[in-house]
């Protein structure tokens, strides 16, 4: 059986150390390459992924190109974290997923952010805005609560690295037709999104369960917000430090660049979006309908205090890396949407605001660290927010 990881080095006293580890604070830029042109005949010698793959080749040999890819980075002593997956997957035809992931960069920044723990893989399920991240390899038989980085003397010059990583399995994605977006993080590092679509090829297709799936995608099942609203951690109003709105569709989001865990000063992860609404996550108005009732009873001290129910929720995943924890922490909100939706696009968009005190979340203050945050929800991204997580030094 093959590794799913494959690493070379190159060390030459005339390469130049590239780029500053990112504990210093330096990001890594992901590079696309450009694709291979077009053969004789007029047709596209390969898909237009970052790793110049056709769909085939992640089954058959998924490191076909990395050298025509790799050598030039670096001979010019240039970092790239580059993430490909195939376009299309029929999923009666195969039982898995791969997809391919080639980083090239400073020994020093490889030896500070080893691949099987630090990669994280991030899936987005776009009919269902649904936010999967696990690590992007199977981590080690031992879980490590807290990574220590050694203090050897940096060596000097550059490296590569490539992985197969099985999106199906790490993912645990339903084998069913779908659409998703699919991303690489290391660290503050993130590649862009890869679509991927997930369909029948020729295996029959019952139009009554399609008809049924169809049905069920539209009836309304609004959830409760996450978390609930009430108390000093939380808000859905705006206020003088709400970053603003976007003007299309996306998120901005805001925290502050250190926390600390000793104080009574609150860590709020502050955020404005404009992003599309599922219909089964709209309220319908007037009368109590199937399908709020866990969002009606959440916010029913607010309506005794004449404050209207939302009129949609919008889920936002934020897929937390940790300096010093091995794999995401993934914390799943429901924000609520007060404004009218705008329904002049194809899908209703909605807009709404947040402020949540971080610091009650899952592992948040689990052990001193840096946080890198990213949000994720439909098609829509934003981050890293990086976020220091200290105390103070004692006293006497």
């Amino acid at each position: 059986m093959r590794h799913p990881g494959h690493v070379s080095l190159l060390s030459l006293a005339s390469l130049v150390l590239a780029g500053a580890a990112l504990l210093a604070g330096q990001s890594l830029a992901a590079q696309t390459a450009t694709p291979a042109a077009a053969n004789p005949n007029g047709r596209l010698r390969v898909s237009p992924g970052p790793l110049n793959l056709n769909d085939a080749d992640f089954w058959v040999d998924p490191r076909r190109t990395r050298a025509e890819i790799e050598q030039p980075l670096l001979r010019a002593d240039h970092e790239a974290l580059l993430f490909d997956a195939p376009a299309v997957v029929t999923i009666d035809n195969h039982d898995s997923l791969p997809t391919q992931a080639l980083r090239v960069a400073s020994l020093a920044t490889l030896r500070q952010w080893p691949f099987r723990e630090s990669a994280v893989i991030v899936g987005v399920d776009l009919v269902n805005n649904v936010v999967q991240a696990a690590l992007a390899i199977e981590p080690p038989d031992r879980q490590v609560e807290a990574m220590p980085r050694s203090d050897a003397p940096a060596q000097a010059g550059m490296g590569s690295e490539t992985y197969t990583i099985e999106l199906r399995n790490r993912l645990n994605l339903p084998w069913e037709s779908g659409r998703f977006q699919a991303r690489l993080i290391v660290a503050d590092q993130m590649t862009p999104a890869r679509d991927i679509e997930l369909k029948m090829g020729a295996a029959h297709v019952d139009p009554e369960v399609e008809r049924y799936q169809a049905d069920q995608r539209n009836k309304t099942r609004v959830p409760a917000l996450m978390p609930a609203p009430g108390g000093a951690s939380v808000s859905y109003a705006r206020d003088d430090l709400t970053p603003a709105l976007p003007e299309a569709q996306g998120m901005n989001l805001s925290a502050p660049r250190v926390c600390a865990l000793d104080t009574s000063t609150p860590c709020m992860l502050r955020g404005s979006f404009r992003l599309p609404v599922l219909k089964r996550h709209i309220v319908p108005p007037g009368a109590a309908t199937a399908g709020t009732e866990a969002l009606r009873e959440q916010w029913a001290a607010e309506l005794a205090q004449g404050r209207r129910l939302p009129s949609a929720v919008v889920p936002i995943s934020v897929v937390a890396v940790g300096s010093q924890m091995t794999g995401p922490v993934v914390w799943r909100l429901v924000l609520p949407v007060f404004e009218a939706l705008d329904f002049r696009g194809t899908r209703p968009m909605g807009i709404g605001t947040f402020a949540i005190d971080v610091r009650q979340l899952e592992s948040f203050g689990a052990v001193q660290q840096t946080w890198f945050l990213y949000a994720f929800s439909d098609e829509a991204t934003s981050g890293p927010l990086t976020v220091g997580v200290t105390r103070r030094p004692r006293t006497p």
